[in-house]
């Protein structure tokens, strides 16, 4: 193999042991180079770059401290439009990538990383000399492709394969004492670029590897793993995995052996009792104290099957015994599943879950600021936190309907003033429940700020709209004026942002014309509907959220009514038994709904979803609800899901079909 990278090797072998750092455009100033140990200033102006004119910009700095990544937070101090901050770095940190951002909804919506060139640097010790580790991240991180690196800094920038090499020898020669703290690494850019040399070369590397005195099971790992997956070498494989096991008998590979063991095992409650086994075998606290162990995957799954299996056999007190062993993340999951699935489904009595529900809340509570939403780097520790407390105010409101539902309204009263404020009035079901629990508290005085500040949010059922109207006619006298009234109530920066993201939904995409047949047996045809603007409702009776969006679409129903150019039709798709047709039927009936139901009929693959085929694929997703609003043969918006607001879905198609009505 020719090696074109050795005379560009030699060049940067040849230079002095200082920093390294893309060059940085002048929206970053910062005061010298970062130094491990010392607080940093850095001053971020944000003019002429993507986030100039945006508000409450933040900042997070990626890290390389001791071979491992890591992600923190920039405190951001805006003077005169331009942000400081004093970043202390950490001991031993050889490597930091700033990027600054802003968030819309929790997301990141537009970030700065120096036009995709980055704002990175390797550090320097107190000495002035790089630390270790600092070549090995200059090179993975600007080389996104290659795995090893935090991913979603960079858009397209990736350095070539020779410069990867580059670095990770330079690595080598300067600290080759910590290859083991790095192997991994150095074995994919061998099999990146040797090609069909890297067999030949990578077993004298492992035999290196096992020869070292410092490598622990993780090397070992390494080493069972690439004879097994790289060399198809099952022989030396499975030698390397019985010295494992000999010298690590409690480590992780015992840990995977018996977890996969006992979650693949087809016998559910062998399963449990496995599963069990595995917790008292491997303690999830000797798992935590492994710094190279990555396996709370295991733990979580555990304790998501655990809880189903112990709710199902009406096992609660053991379920509640392994509580104290479940982070934050994991007790969220549990709760989802095992109580708040059962309060939106009906499909177990709420005295039965309410005991694991309120000692689920309980433990919560102390472990919301555990961390332990920040695995694999998704967030920085304040995004996590943030996130987290999300998470906890939803299962606060959760729960809080669920004892109104119960009638233990004081107790519901607690919860609810637990939750933060910003979250408080933006879930519709939570406001209906908080004003039930308000009047069977004696607190009814507080229940026009919550109609108002609901409708304010957009967060409104039918019944509050509609309480709300009778207190303005009885103060009024009229129902003049409502509907403004209504609209006064909304923060206009808010309903601006709204229409504008309802605006980016129009769309012009052509649909396959259909034909299907009504309850009563009418055939409708879609060629029909010409310049109509016909709103189109994809459901089915077995689909919580596409009901759950019924009585906000009642509403919108209602509100075009006398306009003969809206039409509205409710496809019932994707049945779930033979008898359908009844159940549909049924539903309707009973639940009053005044829809204009059409039957999807049977596909080519025999299911009953053929008009719905051809809608999906023009969104990649076969998941209901799915409304569409077409006009002259096309369809001009769609959404999927459903948020929970009655009075936001009449808002969102509301000014579709208005936009779609004043077309020239």
């Amino acid at each position: 193999m020719k090696y074109t990278w050795i005379s560009a090797l030699a060049m940067m072998l040849a230079v002095p042991a200082v920093g390294f750092s893309q060059a940085d455009s002048s929206r970053l100033q910062k005061s010298g180079v970062p130094v491990a140990g010392d607080t940093l200033t850095i001053h971020y102006n944000p003019a002429g770059g993507p986030l100039a004119g945006k508000d409450h910009i933040r900042g997070m700095v990626y890290t390389f401290n001791n071979y491992k990544w890591g992600l923190d937070d920039v405190n951001l101090q805006l003077h005169n439009g331009v942000y400081d901050a004093k970043y202390y770095v950490p001991e031993n940190c050889a490597f930091v990538a700033f990027k600054f951002y802003v968030e819309q909804d929790g997301q990141i919506a537009a970030y700065d990383n120096n036009n995709d060139l980055g704002f990175v640097e390797t550090t320097l010790n107190k000495q002035g000399m790089a630390l270790p580790g600092g070549a090995l991240a200059w090179g993975t991180f600007r080389k996104p492709s290659f795995g090893h690196a935090p991913q979603g800094y960079f858009e397209k920038f990736n350095i070539g394969d020779e410069a990867l090499e580059m670095w990770i020898r330079k690595e080598m020669k300067n600290y080759g004492q910590n290859m083991p703290y790095y192997f991994g690494v150095y074995k994919d850019m061998l099999k990146l670029t040797l090609g069909d040399e890297y067999n030949e070369k990578i077993e004298r590397n492992l035999v290196r590897l096992a020869g070292l005195p410092n490598i622990d099971e993780s090397n070992y790992a390494q080493i069972y793993s690439a004879f097994k997956i790289d060399l198809k070498d099952e022989r030396k494989a499975d030698s390397v995995k019985a010295v494992i096991l000999a010298k690590y008998p409690h480590g992780q590979m015992a840990r995977q052996l018996e977890f996969n063991e006992a979650v693949n095992n087809k016998d559910n409650d062998e399963k449990l009792a496995k599963l069990d086994k595995f917790l008292k075998d491997f303690p999830i606290a000797d798992m935590q104290k492994d710094s190279s162990a990555d396996q709370r995957f295991m733990y979580y799954t555990t304790f998501r099957e655990l809880a189903t299996g112990y709710v199902a056999a009406a096992k609660i007190n053991q379920l509640m015994a392994l509580l104290p062993q479940m982070d934050f993340a994991t007790l969220v999951e549990v709760y989802r599943w095992n109580v708040e699935r059962h309060l939106m489904m009906n499909s177990m009595p709420l005295d039965s879950v309410y005991p694991l529900g309120k000692a689920i809340i309980t433990e919560a509570l102390t472990k919301v600021h555990d961390g332990s939403y920040n695995e694999a780097l998704r967030f920085t520790p304040q995004q996590a936190d943030e996130f987290a407390q999300t998470q906890m105010d939803k299962k606060l409101g959760m729960h809080a309907r669920l004892l109104d539902k119960m009638g233990r309204y004081d107790e519901a009263l607690t919860y609810i003033r637990m939750i933060s404020p910003e979250f408080l009035y933006t879930s519709a079901k939570l406001n209906d429940a908080h004003i039930d629990i308000l009047e069977h508290t004696g607190n009814g005085a507080q229940v026009d700020a919550v109609l108002e500040t609901g409708v304010s949010k957009n967060a409104a059922t039918p019944a509050m709209i509609e309480r709300l109207k009778k207190e303005y006619v009885a103060k009024n006298g009229k129902e003049d004026g409502f509907d403004a009234y209504m609209e006064g109530l909304k923060p206009a920066a808010d309903m601006e942002k709204f229409r504008a993201e309802v605006r980016a939904g129009l769309m012009n995409v052509k649909y396959t014309p259909f034909k299907l047949k009504d309850l009563a047996g009418k055939v409708v045809n879609s060629a029909d509907f010409k310049d109509k603007i016909v709103v189109i409702d994809f459901w089915a009776t077995w689909c919580t959220p596409c009901k759950a969006a019924f009585p906000g679409m009642q509403m919108v129903v209602d509100k075009y009514a006398k306009d003969k150019n809206i039409a509205f039709y409710f496809i019932a798709t994707q049945a779930a038994s033979d008898k359908y047709k009844e159940d549909i039927k049924s539903y309707i009936s009973k639940s009053g709904y005044r829809f204009n139901v059409l039957l999807d009929d049977i596909s080519n693959k025999g299911t009953q979803d053929k008009v719905f085929r051809t809608i999906s694929p023009i969104f990649k997703s076969s998941g209901i609800p799915r409304k569409i609003i077409v006009k002259n043969g096309v369809i001009r918006w769609s959404s999927e899901g459903y948020g929970g607001s009655a009075s936001k879905l009449v808002d969102e198609l509301t000014y579709v079909i208005d936009l779609l009505k004043n077309e020239n």
